[in-house]
């Protein structure tokens, strides 16, 4: 019974590093979709920027669009400031997930390894039954 019961908990333990590694994986997909909006940002501002060195009239609202891309900005990195402390405890739950797995590893190789013992061990002390009794049957 306890061996079912230590198979159960690494199954349950293999199942909680599976939400544990799903939850990591939305929660970096939300950040590099943020980083990636910022990286557009970052091109947007420097194709604008050629073209109101280029050409007056686009220099006028240059200004404009600065201020929004400056906004823009701000938010973008508050989100980003808000994501990271996530993926943080994301990565700590699944780093206890793996270490609760493992403990329970290790306590059905130990179990194993004892049972395993016992078990020669009686072997052990059946075979020198055997041996004790046909050598008083040869005498």
């Amino acid at each position: 019974m306890a061996r079912d019961t230590l198979d159960t908990l690494i199954r349950l333990a293999d199942a909680e590093i599976d939400t544990a590694r799903l939850t990591l994986q939305k929660i970096l997909a939300e950040e590099d979709a943020v980083q990636a909006k910022l990286n557009e940002l970052a091109a947007q501002l420097e194709h604008e920027t050629s073209l109101a060195a280029k050409d007056p009239e686009l220099g006028r609202q240059y200004g404009v669009f600065i201020d929004h891309v400056k906004r823009k900005r701000h938010k973008l990195n508050a989100q980003l400031d808000a994501i990271r402390p996530k993926v943080e405890a994301a990565r700590d739950a699944l780093a206890e997930a793996f270490a609760n797995q493992k403990k329970y590893e290790i306590a059905k190789q130990n179990r194993n390894a004892t049972a395993a013992a016992e078990g020669k061990r009686i072997e052990g002390l059946i075979l020198d039954e055997l041996g004790l009794n046909a050598f008083r049957r040869s005498k």
